[in-house]
C-alpha cells in the first residue's frame, strides 16, 4: 500500500494490533533507521578520547532523529513506514487520526528515555576523558565494564527501559484494547489497516 495514501478505517470491524505484529512493524523501522547507527561502530573500533567526546552528541543526534521519525510520521499519517508495510496505523480515541497533540503525548515517555540515556552519555565522555590515560590500549569491552562501574546513571538507565517497555508488553498482552503505557497516556490505538487482508493471521 502507498505510504501517501489516506488508509481507510471500517470502525464497524475494528481489531486491535497484538504484539507480534507491533514487534515486527518496531523492526522494520530498526531497518530503516539503521545508517544512523552506524557512527556507533566506530564509537566501538576506536574507544579513544575524540570518540567519547563525540558519544554524547551522537547519542542526542541519533535519539532525538528516532523520536522525531516516530512523532512526525504518526501526527501526519497515522504510522511509520514499518507500520505501514505491517498493515497497521496508530489512531485516537474515536479511531480518527491521531493528531499533533496526542503524537506529541505518545512520544513523551520515550523522549524521557532519551533525555536519560543522552545524560549518561555525557558521564561517560567525561569519565572517559578524566581517566582516558589509565584507558589507551584496552578493548572496548574493558573500557565499557569500567564506565558501567563508574557511571552513577548506569543501573537507572538501563532498568527505566526495562520496567517501561516491561509493563507495556503485559499491557499489550493482556489489557482489551492491547494498548501500551504511551497509548494510555495518549489515548491512542494500534489497529489493523481496514484494507489488510483477511486471510492473514493477527496477533
Amino acid at each position: 500500500m502507498s505510504f501517501l495514501k489516506e488508509v481507510i478505517i471500517q470502525k464497524a470491524n475494528i481489531r486491535h494490533a497484538g504484539l507480534g505484529i507491533r514487534v515486527y512493524a518496531q523492526f522494520l523501522d530498526f531497518l530503516v533507521l539503521c545508517p544512523i547507527l552506524i557512527p556507533y561502530g566506530f564509537v566501538i573500533y576506536y574507544h579513544d578520547r575524540t570518540a567519547y567526546q563525540l558519544l554524547p552528541l551522537y547519542t542526542a543526534l541519533h535519539s532525538l532523529l528516532y523520536i522525531g521519525y516516530r512523532f512526525v510520521l504518526h501526527a501526519k499519517f497515522g504510522r511509520t513506514l514499518g507500520k505501514n508495510w505491517a498493515g497497521i496505523v496508530v489512531v485516537n480515541s474515536e479511531y480518527d487520526g491521531l493528531g499533533w497533540i496526542r503524537s506529541f503525548l505518545r512520544s513523551l515517555p520515550e523522549l524521557l528515555l532519551s533525555m536519560v540515556t543522552i545524560i549518561k552519555a555525557c558521564f561517560d565522555s567525561i569519565i572517559f576523558i578524566q581517566h582516558s590515560s589509565e584507558m589507551n590500549g584496552l578493548t572496548w569491552a574493558a573500557v565499557n565494564r569500567i564506565l558501567q562501574k563508574a557511571n552513577p546513571l548506569e543501573d537507572f538507565a538501563v532498568w527505566d527501559s526495562i520496567i517501561y517497555y516491561g509493563l507495556s508488553v503485559l499491557l499489550i498482552l493482556f489489557s482489551h484494547q492491547k494498548r501500551a503505557l504511551h497509548d494510555l497516556v495518549s489515548g491512542s490505538r494500534v489497529i489493523w489497516f481496514e484494507s489488510h487482508s483477511k486471510d492473514k493471521p493477527r496477533s
